[in-house]
């Protein structure tokens, strides 16, 4: 990864950016801030609050951005937004995890799809498939980012919620839901899997092999 060494934002070269990009745009920053978020640190508590505000002003701004789109003020949110969720800032002291990206590479180099909507297929299958490895940490998330209710929940009943809601979210502002959305099916399902592994088991928060990336596509179609 290439960060520069002096960079100046301009909000208003973002105007042009057309709806279907800027909604990628804010799932993928959203994704980055996911990948971090969900790592094996322990006493992590700063991060894990800088994490869940750059997620809530995201869930906070995207609905309006997406109807002014040359809104000087939301893409100035958004723009810092994106910036601070991959800067290095967020994972001080850890490792994120960085399977979900690492997989839909692997389906980007097969049918060359945008990225995050890719990663909005993915990435909350990918929570389901990981939830038992930390439910805290998703129950965590699902509390304070997405307001569920815990009250009578067990943790991984409040953390499964949490993931539906993050689902409704990018459904809501316009992203895919399924790999079908593409026009994706199982026939090159093996393929995807081994251009994901093709360096072997990945992913910091869970090691991930061929058999977890199949299950992971499959629920996805």
């Amino acid at each position: 990864m290439t960060f520069p060494q002096f960079s100046i934002l301009d909000p208003e070269n973002t105007f042009t950016v057309p709806k279907n990009h800027t909604i990628y745009g804010m799932v993928d920053m959203m994704s980055h801030v996911f990948e971090q978020y969900f790592n094996n640190a322990t006493n992590t508590p700063l991060q894990d609050r800088m994490c869940e505000s750059v997620l809530t002003t995201v869930i906070e701004t995207a609905p309006k951005l997406i109807d002014d789109l040359e809104n000087y003020e939301l893409r100035e949110t958004i723009l810092y937004s994106g910036t601070i969720a991959l800067n290095g800032m967020l994972q001080m002291g850890y490792n994120g995890d960085w399977a979900s990206h690492n997989i839909e590479h692997a389906v980007s180099a097969v049918y060359d799809i945008p990225h995050a909507g890719g990663l909005a297929i993915l990435f909350p299958n990918w929570m389901k498939h990981n939830l038992k490895v930390n439910p805290s940490r998703f129950a965590q998330l699902a509390e304070r980012v997405f307001h569920v209710d815990t009250a009578g929940k067990s943790e991984e009943e409040v953390a499964l919620e949490g993931i539906e809601k993050l689902r409704e979210f990018w459904t809501s502002i316009g992203a895919p839901t399924r790999l079908a959305d593409y026009d994706i099916d199982d026939s090159k399902l093996d393929l995807m899997a081994d251009k994901a592994v093709i360096n072997g088991e990945f992913g910091n928060f869970n090691k991930l092999n061929k058999d977890d990336v199949l299950a992971i596509l499959r629920a996805s179609l």
